[in-house]
């Protein structure tokens, strides 16, 4: 009888615990563990605001710009920039997590302000050829000004209300 007691006990220890840790993870980075239709009830305010803050911090204003969110599957992209109709594609079921679409979102409103242009897209298509991908330069400016705004753009839109985790 002791032994079933036993096991018992150790059976609710290990899964307090491990309700515990989850707890926790969640309570530390939930912007790696939920998706953005589970915390943001608009995705356009997100949006909106995303592009607000890129406005101000680069001093630039962004006119015409749209961004479709496509849920079909995609095996080559997260998001893309169309300079023909000035409008950014964002592949939700690409984007496992708020971390990932917010970074492709502002990689391509980045993107959206730089090779937006006949003249800076011929230099993108350059690159490409030259160098590939992922060693563009455009490429890479994108991604570290998204990786830097990153946090400042994330506790901005928790402030405001537009994301909320349920923990």
């Amino acid at each position: 009888m002791s032994e079933i007691l036993g096991l018992l006990l150790v059976g609710y220890l290990v899964v307090t615990g491990a309700s515990l840790i989850i707890v926790i993870i969640k309570l530390l980075i939930p912007q790696h563990i939920f998706t953005i239709d589970e915390v943001a009830e608009y995705k356009s305010e997100v949006y909106n605001c995303v592009l607000e803050l890129i406005q101000e911090d680069l001093g630039v204003q962004i006119k015409g710009l749209t961004v479709i969110y496509d849920y079909s599957p995609n095996d080559e992209f997260k998001g893309f920039y169309q300079q023909e109709n000035h409008s950014i594609t964002l592949f939700l079921e690409n984007l496992d997590n708020v971390h990932s679409f917010i970074l492709t979102l502002l990689e391509e409103i980045h993107h959206s302000i730089f090779v937006s242009t006949k003249s800076g897209i011929k230099i993108y298509e350059l690159y490409d050829k030259k160098v590939g991908y992922d060693n563009n330069p455009l490429e890479y400016a994108a991604k570290v000004y998204a990786r830097d705004k990153f946090k400042s753009i994330h506790r901005v839109l928790k402030k405001k209300g537009l994301i909320r985790y349920k923990v």
